[in-house]
């Protein structure tokens, strides 16, 4: 029987970067990816993954990336930020306008203001979904939609571990890409202080995901900040590193699971 693999993406701002490189690892070593969650900027790239866009393309994307592409400020009523710029660069590279035409399962983890409550999304219109995921509050501007006005999947989830639990992998993968980062120096002004604040509510959330994950991956951040976009190639290679080093230890665990004993203990204790 397949052993089913999750990947869970965390948030992280440009920190989210280091998920390319951890997939790029995956992908080298043939362990196939079955289903993705993801919030914030994990949820987006989770949706260029999950298109089918090769990995050397979303590299090179990466390595090319600025803050105006995602920066279209607006008049401060709600944020500072219209958040548009999120849905057209999604919409551009993923061409995909639906969950339903993603070529692996994606589940997008999102926070709704009116209701306090965590809504994760498996279809409905992708750009503006991921967009809603990465709404960080305060900056940029939540997204109405249906009787929801959604924000930053990392408030409520931010390493969505038991989502891959709830789709049906066997095994579940987290890419932690907050917890390893050294903390910031004072914060200098706004931006500052809401990032930072932040990475307190990311330690949390990661370390609960911890009880739905089979295993964590740890890439090294060190003082990378989350708004540091310039330092892309050195995000690729902290996820790329991190993960090549437990690859040995995935491989083990995913065999050990296809094996007749591991499958009677599940059924046994699925039957308590």
């Amino acid at each position: 029987m397949k052993v089913k693999i999750g990947l869970a993406l965390s948030g992280g701002a440009a920190r989210g970067i280091a998920h390319i490189g951890a997939l790029k690892a995956l992908k080298e070593a043939q362990i196939p990816i079955d289903m993705i969650a993801g919030a914030s900027s994990g949820a987006l790239i989770g949706a260029l993954y999950a298109s089918g866009l090769n990995i050397e393309t979303i590299e090179s994307v990466a390595l090319g990336l600025k803050w105006r592409e995602f920066a279209d400020f607006t008049l401060p009523k709600m944020g500072l930020i219209s958040g548009k710029g999120i849905e057209e660069f999604v919409s551009e590279h993923t061409k995909a306008k639906e969950f339903g035409e993603l070529k692996i399962p994606l589940a997008i983890v999102t926070t709704d203001l009116i209701t306090e409550k965590e809504v994760v999304f498996k279809e409905g219109p992708l750009a503006r979904i991921v967009q809603a995921s990465c709404s960080i509050p305060g900056v940029y501007t939540p997204v109405k939609y249906e009787d929801m006005l959604l924000v930053d999947g990392g408030v409520v989830n931010i390493l969505p571990t038991n989502v891959l639990r709830r789709m049906g992998a066997d095994f579940a993968i987290g890419v932690d890409v907050n917890t390893r980062a050294t903390i910031g120096l004072e914060p200098k002004n706004v931006f500052q202080v809401i990032l930072q604040s932040w990475d307190v509510i990311s330690r949390q959330g990661a370390e609960r995901a911890r009880k739905d994950a089979d295993i964590i991956i740890y890439p090294e951040i060190g003082d990378i900040s989350k708004m540091d976009l310039k330092r892309a190639r050195e995000l690729l290679r902290a996820g790329y590193q991190a993960t090549k080093e437990v690859i040995p230890q995935l491989k083990r665990e995913i065999k050990r699971r296809k094996g007749i004993i591991y499958k009677i203990k599940r059924k046994i204790l699925r039957g308590l």
